[in-house]
């Protein structure tokens, strides 16, 4: 221990100066398991229960030059029932780079090969010593359990052959030994907060752990990524405080013609500390509606913009995601809300916006289907519950509500209402929700207008935890998200969406009915899932005054069956044309705001909402947003307003 703490000095004093030879970060943790691995220098450290919020908590891989010779790897778990467990497997390098040998990400790409003289050591249901060969896959994409390599011994289901994506983000960091049919290290879904931890074969399910969230089930881990270097030299890297980078690209335009260049220019600004002596880099992916698929690496720097160009041949969108890479091509992480993420663009640009229309004619009974969801609304009578449940003498007034409807259950919410209003003086606001199981709250309200918090479910009020966990788990149907089950949805009748859209329709009824509201002024808002449902508020109801539709969900349902990109929603059958919000969006007669549509979405893909705006008829208004994913929107982003007829 004195040896070691010696070195370390040693090391600290040197870091002051210029670059050094000489052990630097050597792992007493691997020793003290495993005392034959000498010279191993740490290269990450992180605790893979909390690597999706907190990252690494070492990483040396900028500190650290020299031929690798040896990687390994080093997991110790301690089950919630005490049981400790560890695994150490090292082998010849597979890169001498070492942004490419920590957790998987999207600089590191897709890494699947076989790596030679496998050594394991271990107290687990894994086998120990020495393998000719052993294979990884490591990349942070989603993926499937097809044998893509043809390791010998896999099958098609996730163990140690499986097959990357390109996209999507649950990740796979896995060591196998196949020649004896076995995974030694897994570590899968890293960026969510239940990931997958295992240590030998999975016992239930999936071989390499693959959807087992067995994080849940310990109480503790620790993950040592070590080399051992031929020449090693170790400096000192002022660390980049990631969260004060901005990386962004922009267009030089949103609109253009079928063929015509796009050009994408992007910059970064590392907000007042020095810039790195070696260039970022970023790697970015062209997607598009026209099933086009381009990648590629660029060189950036404050003083030095990168340029990307592309084309598309006809009306549609193209999407360009780019992640910033360090000077070693490891991927820049920063933390947002007590999250990690890494530090990327997504936007785009689109050809002929004003063309594009629904991909599917709606249904020809479009209308006659909702006048009979009409009149079976109105088979119910009307009644209502309001439980006052602010303190007395508070203004506004707030009131839990219940109101009978057709369908599987009654409108529920809670209304707000300036205390001592009088009739028919105030205008009315109704506010519907995104996609979620969340529990509804109170809200505080707003002086100046009667506002009524719609949920999407028509759930109890103020009921307990087990009252609501009992209640989502009975709103999926075949072991689907409420919502998203093709079955269910192939009938319009019997889809989620079809209580969602007779709650809102009853909604503003009862919002109607009350005496303080003026008669005249009627507005809808919401975001996302609650876009849609403002939409559909605004179609269905013609007392509506106003709307105003954030990031609107579920546009265009068809556009993946004529290669338009798809976003996250519902799988696509006829039966949900009769919500999709852009046939909807003919029938609105009130004025419009399209708040944010972001060139970046995919959950709610922008050639969906050009045929949400391009299908209005009354006056509207859109803002086109670039860089804007679903959930974030840059600091004073480059965008485009266009409207028709709307003024505020």
């Amino acid at each position: 221990t004195g040896h070691l703490m010696r070195i370390n000095q040693i090391a600290a004093a040197a870091l002051v100066g210029a670059a050094f030879s000489g052990a630097y970060a050597e792992v007493p943790e691997l020793l003290e398991l495993v005392p034959q691995a000498k010279g191993y220098e740490l290269v990450y450290k992180l605790n893979p229960v909390k690597y999706a919020g907190e990252g690494y908590q070492v990483d040396n891989s900028e500190n650290i030059s020299g031929k690798v010779v040896k990687v390994g790897y080093l997991l110790k778990t301690t089950a919630k029932d005490g049981k400790k467990t560890w695994v150490f497997a090292s082998f010849d390098p597979f890169s001498q780079d070492l942004s490419k040998i920590g957790v998987p990400d999207y600089g590191s790409g897709t890494i699947q090969t076989y790596v030679d003289n496998l050594e394991v050591f271990g107290n687990g249901k894994v086998k120990t010593g020495k393998f000719e060969r052993g294979n990884i896959e490591f990349w942070p994409f989603n993926y499937g359990g097809a044998n893509k390599m043809n390791i010998p011994n896999a099958t098609g289901a996730f163990d140690f052959g499986d097959s990357a994506g390109t996209d999507g983000g649950y990740g796979s960091m896995q060591i196998h030994n196949y020649l004896q049919k076995e995974t030694v290290i897994a570590f899968n879904n890293f960026n969510q907060k239940s990931p997958d931890i295992g240590i030998g074969n999975n016992p239930e399910g999936h071989l390499d752990w693959t959807f087992s969230k067995s994080a849940e089930g310990l109480s503790s881990a620790e993950m040592y990524v070590v080399a051992k270097f031929d020449g090693a030299k170790f400096s000192k890297v002022a660390p980049i405080d990631a969260d004060k980078i901005d990386f962004r690209g922009i267009s030089d335009k949103l609109d253009y013609a079928p063929g015509e260049e796009m050009t994408f220019t992007f910059t970064v600004d590392f907000g007042g500390q020095p810039a790195p002596k070696k260039p970022y880099s970023f790697r970015w992916t062209r997607t598009g509606d026209d099933g086009v698929r381009q990648t590629g690496v660029c060189e950036i720097a404050p003083e030095k913009p990168a340029v990307v160009k592309t084309k598309l041949d006809k009306p549609g969108f193209v999407r360009m995601e780019a992640t910033l890479l360090n000077s070693r091509g490891k991927q820049i992480d920063r933390t947002k809300g007590g999250k990690k993420e890494r530090v990327f663009f997504d936007g785009g640009a689109g050809v002929e916006i004003a063309k594009i229309a629904n991909a599917v004619p709606e249904p020809a009974d479009f209308d006659a289907f909702w006048e009979k969801q009409k009149a079976r609304l109105k088979s119910v009578p009307m009644k209502y519950k309001m439980e006052k449940v602010s303190a007395e003498g508070a203004d506004p007034e707030v009131f839990a509500v219940s109101v009978d409807c057709a369908g599987p259950r009654p409108v529920t919410g809670y209304l707000t209402i300036p205390r001592g209003a009088a009739e028919k003086s105030l205008p009315a606001h109704a506010t519907y929700h995104g996609y979620g199981t969340r529990v509804q709250k109170a809200p505080k309200g707003w002086g100046g207008a009667i506002r009524f918090d719609v949920n999407a479910h028509g759930y109890d009020l103020g009921k307990d935890k087990a009252y609501y966990d009992e209640f989502f788990k009975n709103i999926k149907s075949n072991e689907k998200i409420y919502a998203f089950d093709p079955k269910q949805n192939s009938n319009p009748e019997e889809a989620y969406f079809n209580g969602m859209v007779l709650r809102l329709m009853r909604s503003l009824e009862f919002l109607k009915s009350l005496p303080q509201w003026d008669g005249k002024n009627l507005k809808v808002s919401g975001g996302s899932q609650g876009g849609l449902q403002t939409i559909w508020a605004a179609a269905l109801d013609p007392d509506v005054t106003e709307a105003d539709s954030v990031i609107t969900w579920c546009c265009d349902f068809a556009g993946p069956t004529i290669g338009r990109l798809g976003g996250w929603r519902p799988e696509y059958v006829p039966a949900l044309n009769y919500y999709d919000a852009a046939n909807h969006a003919k029938r609105i007669k009130c004025k419009t705001l399209i708040s944010r549509a972001g060139l970046g979405d995919y959950t709610c893909p922008p050639s969906g909402l050009a045929a949400l705006y391009n299908n209005m008829k009354a006056p509207k208004k859109i803002r086109w947003v670039q860089g804007s994913t679903h959930g974030f929107t840059p600091k004073n982003p480059q965008q485009w307003i266009i409207q028709d007829g709307y003024d505020k």
